[in-house]
């Protein structure tokens, strides 16, 4: 017989099992979105098997939330994690994984720091095998950081590079790779329950480890913290080349330098994060926020369309899928979400309203991303907002000319105190806009409105034009003209909307070619710039003696 002490051992073990196995019935079948223990270190499964290690220096992590959304060619997987110090809960880390239907992967990942204490965390992203590495660095000249006279000086710069690991001689992966962004984000809260919303920013910084040994290479991303802020990353992963022809990086890189304020790199699971102008409420000088014409990324499908490099299809599906995100229930429309002071003092617009050049890019964005991918759910993204055009014009929100036609105004909300301006590059888009639309579907209101604001436009005639040549920005209510116009956009769109008027069976505008003209004639008495296709716009349309000579138009 086995003693009294045997017995109790094997009671023990016994009972031992039986609350393991329990634990682990229990844990298989538990809703994965319920709170378990705090850890150092977790990790997360990624789309091509791989494990990303999550760790915050010193802090404890607590899966809290896990979700999944789906969206055209793409996929999220969201997944949140609180910070414990000392049994206090101090932030939360947030990783989404966005996954492109061609296998490709985003990682976006988001430290939120709300004690005013100094944190820091990062992502792991391990290789295994005896593998090789090369970094292409975007840091090949310095950027010079000028000052806009509108938003002062933008700071960002372009991501840290593309990283290629190869075992041998097959590539293992390939990593476009962001630097990290640390900001605040400011809010102002209206009475009537709405927001303004931008981010403050605190730092870029190129923060990148690799760490290669016989196990293979890791490639960590740290996300620093000085407290009370938001600190984010991206990298997007690839186990096909991003770029096949290395003419074509070296053209983005050249372009991400040069054209440094105007391309996207401080990406978010949300959208990208550009400059503002100054005049935002909540004041900062380093404002930046989800700015409608740069979360649609024009560049991106630009870039695709000529050059079909795999970088370029998964930013253009990443753009597709920030843009709904975005709009959210709002269906059809896109607000703005930071207050322009200006517009608040004028008009008493706060966010959010609706900018109308905005919405026309964006649904022109989405319409040429479907014909481009054949993606039916895009190709009619233009028919709402025309529909909207159409309903201003018949709710009034439009400035009314004595000898006949409209301009739609620029911008509109329901709290506003009266109506705002039109630019002229706002009504041109808008008619440009209108008689594309009308092309696609025939829908005669649109022909209407856009015959409509072409009357109001010539109606109003040479006032347009100003004593040294150039256009008038804007027209105000009581056809007063003020504003300094853009060098190229108003151009181009009169250019635009001359070809417009010819493929709908119309004359072209005798003051359209009168403004073209004037413009032209301004652009090179001052030594500005004109872009070679504003340039081929210009000599295809019959305008080519008022150019021929200039110096200052680039061959490309």
């Amino acid at each position: 017989m086995l003693n009294r002490k045997i017995w109790g051992r094997i009671l023990c073990s016994l009972l031992a099992f039986i609350t393991l196995t329990s634990c682990s019935l229990n844990r298989a079948g538990e809703d994965e979105n319920k709170e378990i223990e705090p850890r150092e270190r977790v990790s997360l499964a990624l789309p091509n098997s791989t494990q990303l290690h999550l760790e915050a220096n010193g802090l404890l992590l607590q899966k809290t939330k896990s979700s999944n959304e789906t969206y055209i060619r793409s996929m999220d997987q969201t997944t949140v994690y609180k910070l414990f110090e000392d049994g206090e809960n101090v932030g939360s880390i947030k990783i989404t994984v966005r996954e492109i239907d061609n296998g490709d992967f985003f990682i976006f990942t988001q430290l939120q720091n709300k004690s005013s204490k100094g944190y820091s965390a990062s992502i792991s992203y391990p290789i295994s095998g005896n593998v090789k590495y090369d970094l292409t660095d975007f840091e090949r000249q310095e950027i010079q950081h000028e000052h806009d006279h509108v938003s002062g000086v933008d700071p960002t710069t372009y991501p840290i590079g593309l990283l290629k690991v190869k075992e041998h001689k097959k590539l293992m992966t390939n990593m476009m790779i962001s630097r990290n962004y640390v900001s605040k984000e400011l809010i102002t809260k209206y009475e009537n329950g709405d927001k303004s919303v931008v981010r403050e920013l605190t730092s870029e910084n190129k923060a990148l480890e690799l760490i290669n040994n016989d196990k293979g290479l890791t490639v960590k991303l740290p996300l620093q913290s000085v407290g009370k802020d938001l600190s984010e990353n991206w990298v997007l992963v690839s186990q096909e080349p991003l770029f096949k022809k290395e003419e074509a990086l070296d053209e983005w890189i050249s372009q991400s330098t040069k054209q440094y304020k105007e391309t996207n790199k401080w990406y978010t699971a949300e959208g990208p994060y550009t400059k503002l102008p100054w005049s935002i409420e909540p004041a900062t000088k380093v404002g930046y926020g989800r700015n409608l014409v740069r979360v649609q990324d024009k560049k991106a499908l630009d870039h695709y369309e000529t050059t079909q490099e795999r970088y370029f299809y998964d930013l253009l599906l990443n753009s597709v899928a920030n843009l709904f995100i975005f709009q959210g229930d709002n269906k059809g429309l896109w607000e703005t979400e930071y207050t322009s002071t200006w517009l608040k003092k004028d008009y008493g617009i706060k966010a959010p309203y609706i900018d109308t050049r905005h919405n026309e890019k964006i649904a022109l964005f989405l319409k040429e991303a479907g014909d481009i991918l054949d993606i039916k759910e895009l190709k009619n993204s233009t028919i709402t907002y025309a529909d909207f055009l159409v309903d201003q014009a018949e709710n009034g929100n439009k400035i009314e000319v004595p000898k006949g036609g409209y301009l739609v105004t620029d911008y509109y909300s329901p709290q506003q105190t009266k109506k705002t301006h039109t630019s002229l590059n706002h009504a041109l888009g808008e008619m440009n806009f209108l008689l594309e639309t009308y092309q696609q579907t025939n829908e005669e209101s649109y022909l209407d409105v856009a015959r409509n604001m072409r009357r109001g436009v010539e109606n109003i005639g040479e006032k347009w034009l100003r004593e040294n040549g150039d256009v008038w920005y804007q027209v105000n209510g009581d056809f007063t003209f003020e504003g300094t116009d853009y060098p190229l956009l108003t151009l181009e769109d009169l250019l635009k909307s001359q070809q417009s008027w010819e493929a709908v069976g119309e004359k072209r505008s005798e003051l359209f070619d009168r403004l073209i003209r004037s413009k032209a004639h301004y652009l090179m008495e001052s030594k500005q710039e004109i872009l070679r296709p504003v340039g081929n716009a210009l000599i295809n349309q019959g305008f080519g003696d008022i150019i021929e000579g200039y110096n200052n138009i680039p061959k490309f």
